[in-house]
């Protein structure tokens, strides 16, 4: 006779196939929202990065154009026409729709003194850059000077714009226009950017704290 202790027991029986295709079938789902829910989070990452850039940029660009247009220096330059000869001196600050030319300063810390700035774009195959060309103020008594390399400001430009607020107390006809070639500055600057594949940035309205008169 077989002590009761020695008596075989039949141990429990695992998982049918049918729980198992239904824990596998449970895994399967659980991992699919996981990973949904992972893209989804990294989707919403790289558009907030995307959308931080663009406002980091926008502030750069932003502080750029009022810090240099503020400050514009209304300076006067003698015609250097022989044809010219015996006119009034021309006001450093002209524009058009797509450029811009005006004296200011750079800080001490750069290089310092006056300097002629142009605004324009450069068009590189399919893709404009807007850029800074610098040019130190002569007042003749050296000589012409050599330029400095251009300045990179913003790249893949769409499209550009300046226009001008053409103030007149006299006629009180205030207008904006597109083109600049008066003898003193314009009340207002305002700029118009688009970059490729980007919504278009607000505008950007700066006025000259120096004062010429009209």
């Amino acid at each position: 006779m077989i002590p009761a202790a020695m008596r075989y027991k039949p141990t429990q029986s695992g998982f049918t196939l049918l729980e198992v295709i239904i824990a596998t079938v449970l895994l399967a789902v659980i991992m699919t929202l996981l990973l949904g829910g992972m893209r989804v989070g990294a989707d919403s990452w790289e558009q907030g990065e995307r959308l931080a850039e663009r406002a980091s940029r926008l502030l750069v660009v932003d502080n750029f154009f009022r810090s240099h247009l503020s400050d514009v220096k209304p300076l006067f330059e003698s015609p250097t026409d022989t044809r010219q000869i015996g006119s009034p001196p021309i006001l450093l600050f002209s524009g058009g729709s797509d450029w811009l030319e005006y004296a200011g300063t750079l800080p001490p810390q750069v290089r310092g003194g006056v300097y002629k700035f142009r605004l324009h774009l450069i068009e590189d195959g399919e893709r404009n850059d807007l850029k800074l060309a610098l040019r130190p103020f002569s007042t003749g008594e050296k000589g012409p000077s050599e330029p400095i390399e251009d300045v990179l400001v913003l790249e893949n430009v769409k499209s550009l714009r300046f226009s001008y607020f053409r103030k007149n107390n006299v006629s009180g006809e205030s207008k904006w226009i597109e083109e600049w070639k008066e003898n003193f500055l314009p009340s207002l600057i305002r700029i118009e950017v688009a970059l490729r594949n980007e919504p278009e940035w607000p505008p950007i309205v700066v006025a000259p704290r120096a004062e010429t008169g009209q």
